[in-house]
């Protein structure tokens, strides 16, 4: 495909997602007063919250634009840019935001807008940053792609997004239903800090998938398996000391929060033992959509959403939190075990190998043994805490010299550096 066909083609998706947008918000705007009087009793406080809906559907376009012009610009190779925008400069943004509103008063409005404004502000950059950069040109295989071809691939990709919003939220929602909304609150932080864990993973599946994208569309299996192996090692290497510390110290981890919050220790331990057999599976989405199967993909999680909800249903009125945990457990796994059985069946793509067994076996002896000898020994407190991991992260460096050649760092730190020297070869307009 060439620059000014892919440029046509993000700008097509890029008017429908807006007009998706207005029409979205369109709905919001109509349903504000019925959907505000089941939520308030009457008078100011409907009228505020009446107003925070409808600055949510005024600016409900631009979450879809946001995520494509994301999107576009690491389509455009420009992956460090939209790291950095979408990861770094816009969080902060928000928080700044906030606090400047809660400072000067804005009230609960004022606050809304200012959590999305940096939002819209990525967005405008992303547009004059994507103006001045020239898509490159797609490989051979893609010459014949035209705008039916692109459609029959994304759109199982908004059934999928859909699927996976509900995966992250619906727990939440039944648990507040059953039981009161203290529980809830408990299980929500649970899932935050669980999620938090794969932040950096989240910023190296960004960086990874165009290389991805590049060895599957030259057919360079073997390249693909190299380097699918080698981003599971060190998402595995990211993201198993961080999962492996909330296992083996969950009860101080929830104590952060409050004591209230301990209760949510056993949920924690559940998602974040899921976690570690997650990040084992390393980008095996991501490789199954590059492969061409995004109806595949949106099946796997269709079918862990129903397993969810069902289990949800079962569970959470008999255990609470954690039968909500045990049911996103089970979803967690079919995501990712799934779509593993496929890419092996379909290309024979997997990310076993000496690199990641040496990886898992680097974190759990120098992290998790240290850890729970530590646990065991002195307790949960925050000393016992702070003394275990500080001689654990000396050992886990050690471990990790010693074995940089078999879990691939020299080729990591290579990559990183090569990264802006490729960056600076796109043409610009």
């Amino acid at each position: 495909m060439t620059s000014a066909g892919a440029r046509r083609l993000v700008r097509d998706v890029a008017v429908a997602s807006g007009v998706a947008g207005v029409l979205a918000g369109g709905l919001v705007l109509l349903i504000t007063g019925p959907f505000t009087a089941l939520l308030s009793d009457g008078g100011v406080e409907r009228a505020s919250t009446e107003s925070v809906v409808r600055m949510v559907a005024l600016l409900l376009p631009f979450a879809g634009l946001y995520e494509i012009t994301m999107g576009a610009l690491r389509a455009s190779d420009a992956v460090l840019v939209s790291t950095v925008l979408d990861r770094i400069i816009r969080p902060i943004a928000q928080v700044a935001a906030m606090l400047a509103a809660g400072w000067l008063g804005a009230g609960a409005r004022g606050v809304v807008f200012a959590w999305v404004a940096p939002n819209v502000a990525a967005v405008l950059v992303a547009v004059v940053l994507l103006m001045r950069i020239r898509l490159r040109n797609a490989e051979q295989r893609t010459e014949a792609l035209d705008h039916g071809t692109f459609w029959r691939y994304t759109s199982p990709r908004m059934v999928a997004r859909v699927a996976q919003t509900l995966l992250q939220r619906l727990d939440v929602l039944i648990l507040a239903a059953v039981y009161p909304l203290e529980e809830a609150a408990v299980y929500g932080t649970v899932s935050r800090c669980m999620i938090a864990g794969a932040f950096i993973g989240t910023a190296l599946r960004q960086t990874l998938q165009p290389q991805l994208r590049r060895g599957i569309v030259r057919n360079d299996i073997a390249g693909v398996k190299a380097m699918y192996g080698a981003s599971t090692t060190w998402l595995v290497l990211v993201t198993w000391p961080v999962y492996l510390a909330m296992i083996i110290f969950a009860p101080l981890v929830m104590s952060v929060f409050g004591e209230g919050y301990v209760r949510g220790a056993t949920a924690l331990v559940l998602l974040s033992s899921a976690m570690l057999v997650a990040s084992a599976c390393g980008l095996v989405d991501v490789v199954l959509l590059m492969l061409g199967r995004s109806w595949l993909s949106t099946v796997n999680v269709v079918i862990a959403l129903i397993a969810n909800i069902a289990l949800n249903l079962i569970l959470t009125p008999r255990f609470g939190m954690t039968g909500a945990a045990i049911a996103w457990v089970v979803a967690i796994l079919l995501t990712n075990l799934l779509p593993l059985a496929q890419t092996i069946r379909a290309a024979g793509l997997h990310p076993g190998g000496t690199a990641l067994f040496t990886g898992i076996g680097v974190t759990a002896v120098t992290i998790g043994v240290p850890l729970a000898a530590g646990r065991l020994a002195f307790g949960s407190s925050l000393l016992s805490f702070v003394a275990v991991t500080t001689v654990a992260s000396f050992a886990y460096v050690g471990g990790l010299y010693a074995t940089r050649d078999r879990v691939k760092l020299d080729q990591l730190v290579r990559d990183v550096r090569r990264r802006p020297r490729a960056a600076s070869r796109v043409s610009t307009s």
